[in-house]
This record gives C-alpha cells, sequence and structure tokens, in this order.
C-alpha cells in the first residue's frame, strides 16, 4: 500500500471515528424483521436460508438479509446487524461526504461541523423507523462515486469492479433503484468509453467495461432474472409497490383511499412475537399490481391535477418531515435540522439546474461531470420517493443525507469567492 493510500485511509478513519461520537449508542431494527413477516425461529441450517432466497419476491434487502440469516443461523443474534452495523455505517457515509469534497481545509471542516450537526439530529429522526439498511443507501452511493474517480486516477480494473459491486449493491438494497439502475449503467457505459484508452489490455477500454459490468451482470441481473423467471415475471424485486405508491396518492382519489392497505392483511400471530402475514405471494403482487393500474387509470383521467398532486408531495418532502407513526421529536435542535434540510433540498436542486446549464453552455456532457452526476442522481431519488410514498419521509432523508450534505459542499465550493489578496478562488478540483 502506496504511502497516499495510507493517507487516504488513516484520514477517513479518524474522520469516521469523529462521526461515531454523535451517533453511537443507536440501534435499529435488522433486515430480517422487515413487516414483521419472517420468523426466525424456523432458520436453523443453511438449506433454511436458501429455501428463503429461492421465494424472496417483497421488499427484504436479499443479500443483507442472507448475511443476517447465515450469522442468525450460527450465533442466534443479530447485535452485530442491529447495534454495530448501524452506527458504523451511518459514521461512514458521512465521513465519505467529507472526504469526496475538494481538498480545501476550510471547506472540509465547514462540511465537516454540519455534518456533526445532520448526524446527531439525524439518527434522532430516524429512529421512528431505524432499519440499519437505510444509511447503507449513502455509504454504497458516495463510495461508488468516489471509486469511479479513484479508477479515473489509476485506471486500474479492480478499483472499477469494486464500484460496480458498490452499483448492484445499492440496486438490491432500495427496490425503486431498478429505475435508475439503467441511467447509472449509462453514464458509467459513456465514461469509459470516451476516457478509457482503446486498449486489448486490462486497463484498456474493454477490460474496464468487463470489470464494471461483470459485478452488476452477476448480483443484479442474476437477481432480477431470478425474481422474473419464478415469480410471475415480477420485474422489480419487491411485490409490494403498489401499497407504497397508495399511501402517496391515496388524497388524490376516493377508490385509491378505499382499497385495502397492506397493514390491513390478516396477521399470522398476536401478541408479544407479532408475526405479519407472509407477502411472498402471488396473490399479495396481483393486488400490488391492481393497486397500480388503479392508481395510473386515475392519474390519466385527471393529468393536471395529478401534477398538482406531485407537486405537493415534493413540496412535503421539502419541508423535511420528521414526525413517523407514534414518534414526534421536538425541540430547537430539531427545527434548525429541518431547516437545514430544507436548505439543503433547495441547493440540490440550484447546483442541478444551474449547474447542468453550465456545462451544456461549455459543450460538456453534464453526467461526466461526477459532482453533477451525484447531484442530479440523488435528486432522481428524491422525486421518486417523494411521489411514490408517504408517512416515512423522514426516514428517507435520513438515507440521503450524507449524499445531501456532500452536494452542499460542492455548492460552496463553487461559489465566487477572494482569498486575502483579493485574488479568486480556484475552481472546485
Amino acid at each position: 500500500m502506496g504511502i497516499d493510500r495510507c493517507r487516504r485511509v488513516v484520514r477517513f478513519l479518524l474522520v469516521c471515528g469523529i462521526f461515531l461520537v454523535p451517533v453511537w449508542g443507536y440501534t435499529a431494527t435488522s433486515a430480517v424483521s422487515w413487516m414483521r413477516m419472517l420468523d426466525l425461529e424456523t432458520f436453523r441450517t443453511t438449506g433454511d436460508i436458501w429455501n428463503y432466497l429461492a421465494g424472496l419476491r417483497t421488499g427484504i434487502p436479499p443479500v443483507l438479509s442472507a448475511l443476517e440469516l447465515l450469522w442468525w443461523v450460527n450465533f442466534r443474534d443479530l447485535a452485530l446487524f442491529s447495534k454495530l452495523l448501524y452506527p458504523l455505517s451511518v459514521a461512514s457515509a458521512f465521513a465519505l461526504a467529507v472526504l469526496i469534497q475538494p481538498e480545501r481545509p476550510w471547506l472540509r471542516t465547514a462540511v465537516l461541523i454540519l455534518g456533526l450537526f445532520l448526524a446527531h439530529r439525524g439518527v434522532a429522526v430516524h429512529a421512528g423507523n431505524p432499519a440499519n439498511y437505510d444509511p447503507l443507501f449513502a455509504l454504497l452511493t458516495l463510495g461508488y462515486f468516489l471509486l469511479v474517480r479513484a479508477w479515473l486516477g489509476s485506471r486500474r480494473p479492480g478499483t472499477l469492479a469494486a464500484a460496480g459491486l458498490c452499483l448492484s449493491l445499492l440496486d438490491l438494497t432500495r427496490p425503486f433503484m431498478v429505475f435508475l439502475l439503467p441511467l447509472f449503467l449509462a453514464v458509467e457505459v459513456h465514461r469509459i468509453v470516451t476516457t478509457a484508452p482503446p486498449s486489448p489490455s486490462a486497463s484498456g477500454r474493454a477490460g474496464a467495461l468487463a470489470a464494471f459490468l461483470l459485478p452488476v451482470a452477476i448480483l443484479s441481473g442474476g437477481w432480477h432474472l431470478h425474481v422474473w423467471l419464478a415469480h410471475d415475471h415480477q420485474i422489480t424485486w419487491t411485490n409490494v409497490s403498489g401499497f407504497n405508491l397508495q399511501r402517496a396518492w391515496e388524497d388524490f382519489h376516493p377508490d385509491i383511499r378505499s382499497a385495502r392497505r397492506l397493514e390491513e392483511l390478516p396477521r399470522l400471530r398476536e401478541g408479544s412475537g407479532e408475526l405479519w402475514a407472509d407477502l411472498n405471494t402471488s396473490e399479495v403482487y396481483w393486488e400490488s399490481e391492481a393497486l397500480k393500474s388503479l392508481i395510473v387509470a386515475r392519474i390519466l383521467e385527471e393529468p393536471v391535477r395529478a401534477a398538482g398532486h406531485m407537486l405537493e408531495r415534493l413540496a412535503v418532502f421539502a419541508s423535511a418531515p420528521t414526525r413517523m407513526y407514534d414518534r414526534d421529536p421536538q425541540g430547537v435542535g430539531i427545527l434548525a435540522y429541518r431547516v437545514v434540510v430544507t436548505v439543503l433540498l433547495l441547493t440540490l436542486a440550484g447546483y442541478v439546474a444551474v449547474g447542468g446549464a453550465v456545462l451544456i453552455r461549455r459543450r460538456s456532457w453534464p453526467w461526466l461531470d461526477q459532482r453533477w452526476w451525484l447531484a442530479a442522481s440523488t435528486l432522481l431519488v428524491v422525486i421518486l420517493v417523494s411521489v411514490g410514498e408517504r408517512g416515512e419521509e423522514g426516514r428517507f432523508i435520513f438515507s440521503i443525507l450524507p449524499m445531501l450534505l456532500a452536494v452542499g459542499g460542492f455548492a460552496l465550493a463553487s461559489l465566487p469567492c477572494s482569498d486575502q489578496a483579493g485574488r479568486s478562488c480556484p475552481e472546485p478540483d
């Protein structure tokens, strides 16, 4: 390991350690506890896990849940994933948001200070529904962008393969990423084709394309193909997305509101060991698809009012709600948190619009600018979750909070400024 790489590792560990201070002690629910669907006592062998994966078609992240179940089968405990993975992934994601900034001490210090506040208040808000895979979303996204940046500097195919692995895991962490995965693939293929030398070696164009696409094809492609072949030609890896849309659109039309909700499905077991219905069924999938068709039909009947409803959903998200279910944190710190998040969301939209216009004016492909593409992809996530779900805005905001922080730093770095001698600051690197 070279000196520069050692320095980067030490820097990451130091910044990560700083972020661990405000988030340590917070715990999360494991992926396998989603919707209280699985009875963990039925998992005794690796064969049980294999059967689980073969039948899985609902909103439980397949890779993370498989790792949790492997740990459970061997140790009968999930503390590693609820008490240790959670704060480490939160701290690591915020650390990457700092380290992805241009190497200017004042900028990284400013992002670090703001990040500490957001992490401290963010985990308090996220406690309303703290799924352990939520912070992994920003961690994988920022890790992906940093790995692509590293490949641009080193041209090592292994670095690009690691980026492809991050992208695939990202796709298998949140179901809506299946709609953004083709965009990410198109952007990176374009980047590789336009920047890699047309050499037959592993560091050339063909080797780079193979290194990047192979992990995605095997992991993401393999899982999507399995779900499509085994489960009614299901495209996404969750069979309940129609119920999520219902929550976001129930105020739009009485027919949507009157349809059965997911939480109204009968319980298999009540009491302290409550067990909800098994959602891995064709019946749930077709009911979800019928809900989607109903919602789309009502939208097409009143497209103008539907556009207004979408704007309302975006406005709600931009107001940074912090209440989730029975938890409603209050106080000056929470109010300040909401204001900062709203400013960051508005900054995100402005950065994408202004940055895109500037890059196009310079006759550049905007998506080849990594900072702009990170901002644009984050904005696309915001739009998707705003119009596709309701009631858990605080959770989704926390999932992308380090990404919002990173884009806020990019915007700050791009502002015109002057040093003590009155000279303009250099452009972001």
